[in-house]
């Protein structure tokens, strides 16, 4: 499957051998969503499970549970989805637009989700639940009150070699970021 995501707020599914679009996902797409932080408990979401804003990025993701694409959108939102049906699987909210993801490693090789903001914050969240942590949870922010941080929309992030990430932001600030302590995960 090839996934697209788009500035009309869709995610698409398609089959790379026919160029078939197999699925759809809106915000009206009906589908039952993991509440935030809770991703066991899940509830009918009455406007759908796909995004309400622009599809700002798609990253795929594979772990012993199976493949995954996690995606984030300018309605403040980062989904993820189960990569061979497109169903919803974890949502977190952010409260302002997300405008890229990355996915890096904290020091112990666990996988970590980046998310740069609209404001020039950068969120730090887990990606597979463990014993301190669901998936999706938020375990850092960096934010402007950093000397080096952002002032405006964080663009781009990638991650680089020996537990550092890069930023670059609006303000036309390029960031080397370098992860040095245990998130507890």
């Amino acid at each position: 499957m090839l996934w697209s995501g788009s500035t009309d707020s869709t995610i698409r599914l398609w089959d790379m051998a026919s160029g078939e679009c197999k699925y759809l996902i809106t915000k009206e797409t009906p589908g039952t969503i993991p509440p935030p932080q809770q991703p066991q408990a899940q509830q009918q979401n009455p406007q759908g499970v796909g995004h309400a804003g622009p599809v700002t990025h798609l990253v795929p993701f594979e772990s012993p549970a199976g493949n995954f694409v996690i995606s984030s959108s300018l309605d403040g939102t980062v989904k993820a989805w189960n990569g061979s049906n497109g169903d919803c699987v974890a949502s977190e909210t952010h409260g302002q637009g997300v405008v890229t993801i990355a996915l890096t490693n904290d020091l112990k090789g666990n996988p970590i989700l980046l998310c740069g903001l609209e404001a020039g914050n950068i969120m730090i969240r887990s990606i597979l639940p463990s014993p301190n942590a669901p998936a999706l949870c938020l375990l850092f922010t960096l934010s402007a009150k950093y000397t080096a941080g952002h002032e405006g929309p964080v663009r781009a992030l990638r991650a680089g070699p020996a537990n550092t990430f890069y930023s670059g932001g609006s303000d036309g600030k390029l960031n080397v970021w370098e992860i040095t302590g245990d998130f507890g995960l």
